[in-house]
């Protein structure tokens, strides 16, 4: 899987960051802490609720 960071330049889509991921190696926990780590969390509306996805993965990184 590809995964890309867009952003709108001079009128232009530019692909800012991107990454190759192997999907095998993702668990259920969200992806995107899996994939960019705790800064993922700054601008997610699921931080610090119940609905939040990050579970083993996110505890791990903050014990770190």
């Amino acid at each position: 899987m590809k995964y890309l960071k867009l952003s709108y330049i001079n009128g232009q889509v530019v692909e800012t960051d991107v990454k190759e991921i192997d999907q095998s190696k993702l668990t259920s926990d969200c992806w995107l802490i899996q994939i960019n780590g705790l800064q993922s969390c700054s601008e997610c509306e699921f931080r610090n609720t119940k609905d939040c996805g990050g579970g083993k993965t996110l505890k791990l990184l903050k014990k770190k």
